[in-house]
């Protein structure tokens, strides 16, 4: 590349760096590499809105493009299919997300041999869970009667949807180890790439979902022309891992201390997983408590107005989750200080705007609401209300949550989340079943999570957790 182009290239890095020049980084020699911290994690933040704008518009076209040749019955059908890829990502057990402290660690020790070891037997073991879940998931299908189940009237979109959903599975399992090595770029603190991958993804989508309106592609192909996309553009972190010598399948690699580095990850991974699934059953369970309480109907308006402020929480994990390496990072070289700084400055942001798009949203919804449904379904203030506090609540619980998993303190998020599930369910029955209104769920979840996360955070575990800052704990 010649100088000019050299110049050009590294431009975004030297303004990054110059703008972060005036914040109060670490202190000593560590001080450049503070720096360069918050320079990876913007440019992270950077690449992730980019692919999140563009995943945005695959989604607001495959409405346009498919609905008026699929008809609403296959729509349907095909919507609930790529929704399964939510539902079902606790299947890689947690491993994935077991993978970054460990990244984290043998980078920041610049033991190479460490690092390859690591990341090929996690990533290896990840395949093994990818091709156990496609076992499984196969099984059921095709022991699963689609037309019945679905209430479809035609053999033939039965049949397409069984077709469908085995394409599906099929990408789904393959991206299990995949996502390893996502997160295994997260531990590096180079979390950008993955998200440059994605938007090339989004990109490579857009006319394959135009060419298959079209023709008049069935589902299969839109699954392959979506979320088929979105796995073969991960293949290239693969590829990158492989050509840097971090990825290498040799017969060497389980030679050593392997099964003291897979009981350290399965046992990491398994508290996230419980961590995950405590969440689902504590958030996900709203709809059905609300069903069988208030109605059906209620259900509606529920959900119009969690996703009406569902853009607060996907904003603010995309300036948060970058940190998750960043904190590991500065965890594995004792540098507290950074942390601390960091902390700071991640809960301050995080809340300020969250507090301040909940309220422009909040204060616009009528008028979004009016464009969105139509006015063809009431959402009360009250409702919306709660919805705009819960994403406050909710962004800030998950800034923390990031802190907590890049110093390894997992243990208190397994207590919380244990407790939390114990407290909001039955609270959400008793105060839906007293006042009789919807937004007592939303309520009954701000309450359990605030007085779970101080009790346990605050009171129980605060020693333990602030320490990881030098912050003296509360009196």
């Amino acid at each position: 590349m010649p100088p000019s182009e050299r110049s050009f290239a590294r431009a975004p890095a030297f303004f990054l760096r110059h703008c972060f020049r005036y914040l109060p980084f670490g202190v000593g020699s560590s001080e450049a590499r503070d720096r360069e911290r918050y320079v990876r994690a913007a440019r992270s933040v950077a690449c992730n809105s980019v692919s999140a704008a563009l995943g945005f518009a695959v989604v607001l076209l495959s409405v346009s493009f498919t609905l008026p040749y699929l008809g609403q019955e296959r729509f349907g059908i095909w919507m609930t299919i790529s929704s399964l890829a939510v539902m079902l990502s606790v299947l890689d057990l947690g491993v994935a997300n077991g993978l970054v402290n460990l990244v984290a660690d043998a980078e920041s020790s610049a033991d190479r041999d460490a690092l390859q070891t690591i990341v090929t037997r996690g990533i290896m073991l990840l395949a093994v869970i990818g091709v156990a879940a496609a076992g499984v998931l196969v099984g059921l299908v095709l022991l699963l009667d689609f037309q019945r189940l679905l209430k479809v009237e035609s053999t033939i979109v039965a049949k397409e949807t069984v077709l469908a959903t085995l394409t599906f599975i099929g990408l789904f399992c393959l991206n299990i180890p995949l996502g390893g090595v996502r997160k295994v770029f997260v531990g590096l603190q180079r979390a950008w790439e993955p998200h440059t991958a994605a938007a090339i993804g989004y990109l490579c989508s857009l006319p394959l979902l135009y060419l298959c309106a079209r023709v008049r592609a069935p589902m299969p192909y839109l699954v392959l022309s979506t979320y088929g996309v979105q796995v073969a553009s991960a293949m290239i972190l693969l590829v990158r891992l492989r050509r840097e010598g971090i990825f290498r399948f040799h017969r060497g690699i389980w030679a050593g201390t392997g099964w003291l580095d897979y009981s350290v990850l399965t046992k990491t991974a398994g508290i996230f997983l419980i961590v995950q699934l405590g969440f689902i059953c504590g958030s996900a369970c709203d709809p059905l408590i609300v069903s069988n309480i208030l109605g059906a109907k209620e259900v509606a308006r529920l959900a119009v107005a969690q996703r009406l402020f569902q853009v607060v929480i996907v904003a603010m994990s995309m300036l948060s989750g970058p940190l998750w390496g960043l904190y590991a990072d500065a965890r594995s070289r004792g540098e507290r200080t950074f942390i601390r700084n960091t902390l700071k400055l991640s809960m301050c942001v995080t809340t300020g705007t969250a507090l301040l798009m909940s309220a422009l949203i909040l204060i616009a919804s009528p008028w979004l609401l009016k464009i969105w449904t139509g006015n063809q379904l009431d959402v009360p203030f009250e409702l919306r209300c709660a919805a705009a506090v819960l994403a406050v609540v909710d962004a800030m619980a998950s800034a923390f949550a990031i802190f907590l998993n890049g110093v390894k303190e997992l243990r208190p998020q397994l207590l919380a989340v244990l407790v939390f599930c114990t407290v909001s369910i039955p609270l959400k029955v008793y105060l839906l079943t007293k006042f009789g209104t919807v937004d007592w769920v939303i309520w009954s979840t701000i309450i359990a999570s605030v007085a779970v996360d101080y009790s346990v955070y605050i009171g129980i575990c605060r020693k333990q957790i602030f320490a990881h800052a030098s912050l003296k704990p509360l009196s």
